[in-house]
């Protein structure tokens, strides 16, 4: 027991530091996805040790525990909210990956009605998913969706008037959805609504990478209040998604409405790769996870304000 438990010890330790060196390979960089995970598992550790009196390796543990705590500070302590204009308009946003597989049409349409947000984008919908949404047009009449062959089909209904394209952005990138809503104060709000691929081969990172960067500059130079929304495949503490925050000159949503763990659903320990990016226009009232759709994903739902 007390070898095996060193030894998972020493892993967690390797594993912290691999996660530090995402720059250099996307491997390594996976390991950064885990910082939640390995803040639970060095705090268990320390606690063992420390009870059984093995001071040394209790202080490696709590060592640890405070590096990768460090990491998700700017997520667990957020900036006390500004009091909200009266002016200021409401916008609730509710993003789901429903997943190519998945049937259970009738629980995401469910929840979006008890939600009841103005923008609702969607993820990994099939020709069948596209069918069984089409009630959503009874409230949500203004309606942009990617290519009809494109296999993860991607579809943002707004009760707002709003306009939009499909756009293929980076070489070997999966669709992103490009709309423009028109606001009760006049403004134009620009949503560009997206999903790379996963880090699962280096093929589909070097296209994720290409993906999101050609993202980035795509919504820098829009100009007016904007958001980046969509199932990034990167968790807020990864190499690849600090560098597509500084990039799109955009300020993650984490960072003022906490953390939402959706994927994977069906386990009890989850990681946050939905997210939502917003320019300085835009402050976050609530954000939270959704209940389960039948998809591998939590839905995101998020509560707005824009000035």
């Amino acid at each position: 027991m007390e070898v095996s438990l060193r030894l998972l010890l020493s892993g967690l330790c390797v594993a912290t530091l691999f996660g530090f060196c995402g720059h250099w390979s996307w491997g390594l960089d996976l390991f950064s996805h885990f910082r939640v995970v390995y803040v639970w598992l060095f705090a268990l550790l320390a606690g063992w040790f420390l009870w059984r009196k093995q001071r040394r390796w209790a202080g490696v543990a709590l060592f640890f525990f405070l590096v990768n705590l460090a990491t998700l500070w700017p997520y667990l302590v957020r900036p006390r909210p500004e009091p909200i204009p009266a002016s200021a308009t409401r916008l609730k946003v509710f993003h789901a990956n429903l997943l190519v597989t998945n049937t259970q049409h009738e629980r995401a349409l469910k929840q979006i009605a008890e939600e009841n947000p103005d923008i609702v984008a969607l993820a990994e919908l099939t020709p069948d998913w596209f069918k069984a949404l089409e009630p959503l047009t009874k409230t949500y009449p203004y309606f942009v969706r990617n290519n009809a062959g494109d296999r993860f089909g991607l579809g943002i209904w707004s009760k707002l008037p709003m306009t939009g394209e499909a756009l293929y952005l980076g070489a070997g990138a999966r669709c992103s959805v490009l709309v423009r809503a028109s606001l009760p104060t006049h403004q134009t709000l620009t949503l560009l609504y997206t999903h790379p691929w996963p880090p699962a081969r280096s093929k589909w990172v070097r296209e994720q990478k290409r993906q999101l960067a050609a993202v980035a500059e795509c919504i820098r130079v829009e100009p007016g209040p904007k958001l980046l929304l969509g199932d990034l495949n990167a968790t807020p503490w990864s190499n690849l998604f600090r560098k597509l925050e500084h990039d799109s000159g955009l300020r993650d949503t984490e960072r003022d409405g906490g953390i939402a763990f959706t994927w994977p659903e069906q386990l009890p320990i989850r990681i946050p790769i939905d997210h939502c990016l917003v320019s300085k226009e835009i402050r976050v009232l609530r954000r939270h996870a959704g209940r389960a759709t039948g998809s591998d994903h939590l839905p995101l739902i998020l509560e707005l304000a824009l000035r």
